[in-house]
């Protein structure tokens, strides 16, 4: 048997052998091709025809195959290999690399529209590009992300091989050719770098206000001596020195991002930091592969190969740009954390029980609210006036919580998104997930209470209103069919209460961006200080202008909140309406409100019929899923703002799961108030990293 096993691995070794030894011709002919070309304009058609051909084969078994059959042709075929080289040399003398070097995979423009547009057009009829463009030559190899990934996963062998072909160090020519284009796009970053970090809103935020204290403006200067260094070769050191104005640069960078709590914050400067931070990484890998040439490690100069062939599919794709506005949108969203709303979030024992006294006098306004709402539905007003007063009735409701310092259950406040965004970007691994999930519970209980003490309030409130109601006007308040209509709506599986209080959630999260969207608006303007400066104040004193411009900044995401919030739950139902869609909102208190009234119509016998308690469940769905799905909005939109991977947000929601599994009084009961959040153990939960 031992016998038999030897002579089938010994078969097996020769059968290997002959497949990369057996010669391809189309590999040969194709070579061939490229040497016998005389212009930049054939070399560089027949050489991405060549490694077309040998990138593109159908299954990764064949290209590895077609690969090494190359490199063994090359490596044993002498005079072809002379003939290669001399053309291969002549191409990159040729080439311009530095729009590579310096554009590919790097952002370029915040404006989504016309980045799509020119990207599909791009896909149709290919943009023209210089015959002397090496980018050219990388799109029309490496064109879908399967080439990408082999080329990413190229073995280190293989790749050393490779490299030995295709650059020639015998050829100074070529070398310093490539060399120059290096250092060009060196330059062109670092002038990149300065010309965006000495702006006005940079500066402002940064901590130094003359340009030529910036680290940004030292860095041009401080990349023309690491260049100059590269030329004589004489400065061992000069790579580090040049590292350190680099990591001043990302130090000012942190200190611009923390000082957008006190200034605000832009589509524009938050796409402005991240080019920056992008092209300082890109910066690092020239740097590297530059300093390190001469050295026989090929790890700097194949991560920027990978870089440069990963970054150059993605200029082609829709999908990157969309993800990178995305990013860039949840960024802008979530940078600056405003001023109101955590009285929505209990930190203490005493916010919790203050929480409910807020929530019980919330409930008690909402019943006015709902029955508002109701006798307007029941008058059959046109689409836009039944919207906008049902939105005015919100809208003024909101405003009375906010003003008297009610609450409103599963609202959410303008800071949540922020403050988990202050959560992802200062904790990594198990810390961050530790944070999350105390968060989280603080959220849930403080919110829990909010909805028991709005419904307990709702329900009395709704009682005392009918019968105040009946004895005013000898009859009730809802007539028996608006009352049936009421429990219908509300049934859990019958109706569409589920996808309404999710829609519900989606605006309860969309109205919190929008405040807080106000507020950096008005941060960013220096609105607050111009009504502050407003010549108003000479009539009516200078420090009632500063009190009013205060006010205004402490309350104009709040009121923006509740303003916005109350006239998209009115019009979104007549805006459906108008497309024939059987939509509606269903938040948890305004619900309560309703079903209260409706149940005081039928008095103690209500409770004899399954349709009441069915409305309940109804109930009960439309917390969570309210509350659910605008946290989870909020959370996924803090991560993806820092770029944690999809595989740590699995892990946080199972983290958080078991969290809830293990102690779930923690999320209903403010039980550890007066403990530290638990950390959970390294060894049992992998570190990781965004």
């Amino acid at each position: 048997m031992a016998f038999l096993r030897k002579i089938r691995r010994l078969w097996r070794q020769r059968r290997q052998r002959s497949t990369f030894t057996t010669p391809d011709i189309g590999l040969r002919q194709r070579t061939e091709a490229f040497c016998d070309a005389t212009t930049l304009s054939t070399r560089s058609r027949r050489a991405g025809s060549l490694l077309a051909y040998i990138w593109t084969r159908p299954t990764d078994r064949a290209f590895i195959v077609s690969l090494l059959r190359w490199i063994r042709l090359l490596e044993q075929d002498k005079q072809l290999r002379a003939s290669f080289d001399l053309t291969w040399q002549a191409l990159l003398s040729e080439l311009d690399s530095v729009p590579l070097f310096a554009d590919t995979g790097l952002p370029s423009t915040y404006a989504l529209l016309h980045e799509a547009i020119r990207r599909l057009f791009q896909r149709l009829l290919p943009s023209a590009r210089e015959e002397s463009d090496t980018a050219r030559l990388f799109t029309a190899v490496f064109s879908s992300q399967k080439i990408v990934g082999r080329f990413l996963n190229l073995d280190n062998p293989t790749f050393g091989r490779l490299t030995r072909i295709l650059w020639p160090k015998d050829n100074p020519t070529a070398v310093s050719h490539i060399g120059d284009d290096v250092r060009q796009s060196l330059g062109l970053l670092a002038t990149r770098v300065a010309g965006r970090g000495v702006t006005a809103a940079v500066r402002r935020r940064g901590s130094t206000h003359n340009v030529e204290e910036s680290p940004f403006y030292q860095l041009v200067f401080a990349t023309e001596t690491f260049l100059q260094s590269t030329l004589r070769n004489d400065d061992p050191q000069a790579l580090q020195r040049w590292l350190e104005a680099v990591h001043t640069c990302r130090r000012e960078l942190l200190q611009v991002q923390l000082h957008m709590e006190d200034t605000g914050v832009s589509t524009a400067l938050v796409f402005d930091l991240s080019s920056m931070d992008a092209s300082l990484d890109r910066m690092e890998l020239l740097a590297s592969t530059l300093a390190q040439s001469s050295a026989s490690t090929l790890h700097p100069a194949r991560q920027l190969l990978n870089t440069l062939v990963a970054g150059r599919l993605e200029d082609t794709q829709l999908g990157p740009l969309i993800r990178q506005n995305l990013n860039l949108l949840a960024r802008k969203t979530v940078e600056r954390t405003g001023h109101s709303g955590e009285h929505y979030i209990a930190n203490t024992r005493k916010e919790y029980w203050q929480m409910w006294l807020a929530a019980f006098g919330g409930g008690l306004l909402t019943v006015f609210t709902a029955a508002f709402k109701l006798r307007t539905i029941e008058r059959g007003w046109p689409l836009f006036i039944e919207g906008f007063l049902i939105g005015t009735n919100y809208a003024v409701s909101f405003l009375l919580m906010q003003v008297f310092g009610l609450a409103l259950a599963t609202k959410q406040p303008s800071m949540t998104g922020a403050a988990l965004a202050g959560i992802v970007r200062e904790n990594r691994g198990v810390s961050r997930w530790s944070k999350i999930a105390d968060f989280a519970a603080r959220i849930s209980r403080t919110q829990l209470a909010a909805a028991i003490g709005n419904v307990v309030a709702v329900c009395l409130g709704a009682i005392a209103f009918e019968q105040l109601w009946r004895r005013m006007f000898l009859h009730s308040y809802l007539p028996q069919k608006s009352a049936m209509h009421v429990y219908e709506t509300l049934h859990p599986f019958t109706s569409g209460t589920a996808i309404d209080a999710a829609i519900t959630g989606v605006l309860l999260w969309l109205a919190a961006v929008l405040g807080g969207w106000c507020e950096n608006f008005a941060v960013y303007n220096r609105i607050p200080a111009a009504i502050a400066q407003h010549p108003l104040g000479q009539k009516i004193g200078a420090r009632r202008m500063q009190r009013l411009a205060q006010w205004f900044e402490n309350n104009i995401a709040a009121w923006s909140t509740s303003i916005l919030l109350g006239y998209m739950m009115g019009f979104f139902p007549e805006f459906a309406r108008f497309f024939g869609l059987p939509l509606d909102v269903r938040h948890v208190t305004l619900s309560t409100g309703t079903l209260a009234l409706a149940a005081a119509r039928f008095g103690s016998s209500a409770f004899g019929h399954h349709w009441f308690y069915a409305a309940i469940a109804g109930l009960s769905m439309t917390f969570v899923l309210n509350l659910g799905v605008s946290f989870s909005i909020a959370s996924v939109t803090a991560l993806r703002a820092y770029n944690v991977r999809h595989k740590e947000r699995l892990e946080i929601l199972k983290f958080l799961l078991r969290q809830i599994v293990h102690s779930p009084l923690r999320f209903i009961l403010p039980i550890d108030l007066d403990k530290p959040p638990v950390t959970p153990s390294p060894s049992n939960v992998p570190e990781a990293e965004s």
